[in-house]
């Protein structure tokens, strides 16, 4: 691929990538009860606002669509830690044995 052709396609995929975002956000805030499912910081503005009791919107709702941020943000790099370290313990056992 040629540099002209390279310089090109990133900013195309950016736009593609904000633009699937942008569908998701809106068809899960229509469908899913006025949560976003890709904008967590929609989420965390909504949760402010329904903490200060405005119509219409649910401490729950955001809160649920929050919890899973945190909680795979720390169970992610830790499963993927320890897949690592057992496929490192078993190309050491495979390599020792040839």
């Amino acid at each position: 691929m040629n540099a002209l052709a390279s310089d090109c396609l990133l900013p195309v995929l950016l736009l593609a990538l904000t633009a699937v975002t942008g569908f998701v956000d809106a068809v899960s805030y229509l469908a899913l009860g006025h949560v976003f499912t890709a904008n967590m910081t929609g989420n965390v503005v909504f949760l402010g606002f329904a903490m200060a009791a405005a119509p219409g919107l649910s401490m729950a709702r955001s809160g649920a669509a929050l919890w899973p941020l945190p909680s795979a943000s720390t169970a992610l790099p830790l499963a993927i830690s320890g897949i690592a370290s057992g496929l490192c313990a078993l190309v050491s056992r495979v390599g020792a044995q040839i």
